[in-house]
């Protein structure tokens, strides 16, 4: 992947399809929930949903990104950053 969109666009199918999101995850990933949930790569995917996002605001520079939004009427963020030459998202946010 060579933007920051295109893993958005990778991880929201992968999500949907239950299917390959994990390697679209940094070793160090963090996934926080709504209550306080805290979930790291083996225990993420799968977890949300398959709906669609609707993204609000993008930032990206050349190593970091954030996409913030909704997905299934809570709030989300998402934040990634090139790590070894490859967009990797390192953190997940979901509202309740």
């Amino acid at each position: 992947m060579n933007t920051f969109e295109e893993l958005l666009a990778r991880w929201r199918d992968a999500e949907a399809s239950g299917d390959g999101a994990a390697a679209l995850l940094a070793a160090d990933f963090r996934g926080d929930g709504p209550d306080g949930l805290v979930l790291d790569r083996d225990h993420w995917p799968g977890r949300a949903p398959a709906a669609a996002f609707r993204w609000t605001h993008l930032r990206v520079t050349a190593s970091v990104g954030v996409a913030t939004g909704r997905r299934d009427g809570a709030g989300c963020t998402v934040v990634a950053a090139v790590r070894e030459g490859r967009w990797l998202i390192v953190n997940v946010q979901r509202g309740s």
